[in-house]
């Protein structure tokens, strides 16, 4: 069974975006998780990207030739340890514009050094900071099922590569949180509704349909609890409620002072007893003539006077006064 994880990244890979400056900025951040420049012997000019996902690879290949003329050769790189996953290796070697391209992606800046952090030239426009999200994602993202508890991240190797990418997260209006783990530096997010919007904006559209049905389902479970927790405790306090009214009427009568009462506080009296399930507003409905919840509370209150100080219940309304 394949995982979420895996689906955003197959779907990421086969992106392509029309735009020669999102496919720019895209590369860039990938090449800024799973690139690495070096100078090997004799001063010979390199650049090396390991990616442990074919679809990665693929992509990284896909949008260097798409963009510039160059020879990529791809080498699958077999682990030794069978606990460690296979790498496909893609190297950029020296060859005429090498360092021109390098620049162009923001690998090498001006002065034909390392670019320790995205450049800010390549996300100026808003769909390009989409899009070196996306690739930042595609190369060092995590994503949780959409049933289990929510989590997204994405690693990086250096605080300033972290740092440019957490700007490009506030420019979509989500708030990441930073966290330094094993020698990196992860960005995360842990907000459901978050996580959903981030899928949509990478353009990851299955998985954000998936995280989108189940925040509906979540809030929908969450919504039901609330009313059952709700009518469970009315019920709990219509019962305590009419339970002391009863005890109110059950000592009047036992005394003889509801004869010779009014005949409104008779008849509630008698409905009270009869009807003990029944709410104040229901009981008013069943007095002839009917009368509102108000006027309940008032013969209930009536009728409590009818009983010596020293004898009457406390609080006969306190539980029913809370009640719809």
């Amino acid at each position: 069974m394949t995982s979420l994880i895996q689906e955003v990244k197959e779907e990421l890979a086969r992106h392509r975006s029309s735009r020669r400056c999102c496919r720019l900025a895209e590369l860039s951040a990938l090449l800024h998780i799973d690139g690495t420049y070096t100078i090997r012997g004799g001063g010979r000019h390199l650049l090396v990207t390991d990616s442990s996902g074919v679809n990665t690879a693929r992509k990284i290949y896909t949008l260097l030739h798409s963009l510039f003329d160059v020879e990529t050769p791809v080498v699958k790189v077999q682990r030794s340890s069978p606990r460690h996953q296979n790498v496909y290796r893609l190297e950029l070697g020296e060859q005429p514009g090498f360092h021109q391209v390098l620049n162009e992606l923001g690998v090498l800046d001006s002065r034909l050094s390392p670019e320790r952090s995205l450049p800010v030239r390549l996300t100026r426009d808003s769909c390009c900071a989409a899009a070196a999200l996306r690739g930042a994602f595609l190369g060092g993202g995590y994503v949780s099922e959409a049933y289990k508890p929510a989590d997204l991240e994405i690693s990086f190797s250096s605080r300033d590569a972290a740092m440019s990418f957490e700007a490009l997260f506030n420019r979509k209006s989500l708030e990441p949180g930073t966290r330094a783990r094993r020698g990196q530096w992860v960005l995360y997010l842990k907000k459901r509704e978050a996580i959903s919007v981030f899928l949509a904006i990478i353009g990851a559209y299955g998985a954000h349909l998936q995280w989108e049905s189940q925040n509906i389902m979540k809030s929908t479970k969450n919504r039901v609890n609330r009313l059952v927790n709700c009518d469970t405790a009315n019920a709990r306090r219509l019962a305590e409620a009419s339970i002391r009214q009863r005890e109110v009427v059950n000592e009047i009568i036992s005394m003889g002072l509801l004869e010779g009462a009014e005949p409104v506080l008779v008849e509630l009296a008698e409905s009270r007893l009869l009807y003990p399930q029944a709410s104040l507003a229901e009981l008013g409905e069943l007095l002839d003539p009917p009368v509102s919840k108000s006027c309940v509370q008032g013969r209930m209150r009536r009728l409590e006077t009818l009983l010596p100080l020293e004898a009457a219940p406390r609080n006969i309304l306190a539980a029913e006064a809370v009640l719809l």
